[in-house]
């Protein structure tokens, strides 16, 4: 019963600071106020960021299989308790550097966020029955990703990266190109589809927020999401011989 009471202590607090960041200035300012100072070429239309609804229902849902697991009298492993829970505590940690203007504590800590989301995400092996279960960790995982590469980009606009001679938007296509390989790395070799419709998600939400104004930022946005969508139905790791 502790380990549930543990889950719940930690998705209670990652809920209500996230809502405060949202809803009520932390530092007199919300995470949108912040992000909306300075022209980041990584930036989604705001109706993305929505996507915060699902991966909390998905998370409540993930916690409900724990207790269930627990009355049934099945095994909950502590490593994915102590996991969520390291996760829950540098995802705080990271909206009050944000919301300091720490960017490179925040930048740092979503860091170390995405590597224990990763070995969370391990603990689930490849069956059936754990890759429904693996869903929430998937969803909260491909949006971590999107966040790493977001605040990479309004880190390097903040320190006014001169992008070695690179234009803004050739490097938002650099960073979707990045984003891509990693959705269709994880659907080969994890069977994950969750993860690249979260990046589809994004990407078109890419190309709505700059629509004509970076026509090559929109352009790549809207055929890389066609590449992920392609990979979700066709993209299949063929069984080694033996």
């Amino acid at each position: 019963m502790f380990k549930i009471i543990l889950l719940l202590l930690f998705f209670i607090s990652t809920v209500i600071v996230k809502l405060l960041s949202i809803l009520h200035p932390i530092n007199d300012q919300t995470s949108g106020e912040i992000f909306n100072r300075l022209p980041v070429y990584f930036t989604p239309a705001y109706y993305v960021f929505y996507i915060w609804i699902f991966i909390v229902i998905s998370l409540a849902w993930w916690i409900w299989n724990m207790m269930k697991d627990y009355k049934s009298s099945r095994p909950i492993p502590t490593k994915r308790i102590l996991l969520y829970g390291i996760a829950s505590i540098l995802y705080i940690l990271f909206i009050f550097s944000w919301h300091y203007e720490q960017f490179g504590y925040a930048f740092a800590t979503i860091s170390i966020l995405l590597g224990c989301l990763f070995i969370l995400y391990l603990t689930y092996p490849l069956d059936d029955r754990n890759r429904k279960n693996r869903l929430p960790i998937s969803l909260l995982l491909g949006w971590t990703f999107i966040s790493f590469f977001t605040n990479l980009s309004y880190l390097l606009t903040f320190y006014e990266f001169g992008g070695f001679g690179i234009t803004k938007s050739l490097w938002g296509v650099i960073f979707l190109t990045f984003a891509t390989a990693i959705a269709l790395h994880f659907r080969y070799h994890y069977f994950d589809r969750l993860m690249s419709i979260v990046f589809i998600w994004t990407f078109i939400g890419v190309a709505i927020h700059h629509n004509i104004n970076q026509l090559l930022l929109t352009t790549a946005s809207l055929f890389l999401s066609c590449v992920l969508i392609v990979g979700i139905f066709f993209l299949n790791k063929t069984p080694s011989k033996k």
